[in-house]
């Protein structure tokens, strides 16, 4: 089949497409961290009826890296939107950790000290060391970029007794000119529906033609609004 410099051009931004796609989809995993209240004697106290934990959140966890989650504050201290007393008889402390995507059915579970987190943005995003699927590269360059805003969805409302269902990504185009040493930014618009979370993908050329997808940062939910993120350390 013979086809015109337009067709073309057609067809490898579909295959670009279909693979940036495929790539992101197996980057991008829902997280949920359960936490116990724990006495002196290091002993669960308090949890919720019918449940084995005091709390759980689940939050949008990207792959980067050889080894490692990037990940938001609410995963490392999922009790930051609780009003827990904490002393020395009363401490909260994670009890599990697992991982769903969107080709499996169930969580499964790794090991994770979230006191060995990485503070890439201080109070905002962490690195952990849990992955076991390589990742995504780090973009920590400030200004002009433009990429891809991905959304992790749901078909339901969740909360803590109900877990995420029915998984998707939405895909935006998503400009932004970031600023040295400024890490948190307003969305121009705010996503719908059951939103999880969401990082924004940028994807770089090498000399070479190589296309490669860099995390520039991630969307947080703080006070019922989303805001971005972003990595970017310096200006390009």
């Amino acid at each position: 089949m013979l086809l015109g410099s337009s067709s073309l051009c057609v067809m490898a931004q579909s295959m670009a497409n279909d693979l940036i796609e495929r790539a992101i989809k197996k980057g991008i995993v829902v997280l949920r961290q359960d936490y116990q209240i724990l006495n002196e004697d290091d002993e669960p106290i308090e949890n919720k009826s019918g449940m084995n934990c005091y709390g759980r959140t689940y939050t949008c966890g990207v792959r980067i890296g050889e080894n490692q989650f990037l990940v938001t504050k609410d995963f490392v201290t999922p009790w930051s939107n609780e009003s827990i007393a904490k002393s020395d008889k009363r401490r909260p402390q994670v009890s599990y950790s697992g991982f769903l995507t969107q080709s499996t059915i169930d969580f499964e579970q790794f090991d994770c000290d979230v006191e060995d987190a990485s503070e890439e943005v201080s109070n905002h995003l962490y690195k952990i060391e849990a992955s076991e699927i390589e990742g995504f590269g780090i973009d920590e360059e400030a200004g002009k970029k433009k990429g891809y805003s991905v959304w992790l969805k749901c078909n339901n409302s969740f909360d803590m007794k109900h877990a995420p269902t029915g998984l998707s990504l939405e895909y935006a185009l998503f400009n932004i000119t970031t600023k040295d040493n400024t890490f948190i930014y307003d969305l121009p618009t705010q996503p719908k529906g059951n939103v999880i979370g969401g990082v924004f993908i940028v994807p770089t050329v090498s000399k070479i033609g190589t296309i490669e997808l860099k995390v520039n940062g991630m969307f947080e939910k703080r006070g019922g609004v989303w805001k971005f993120i972003s990595l970017g350390k310096s200006e390009d």
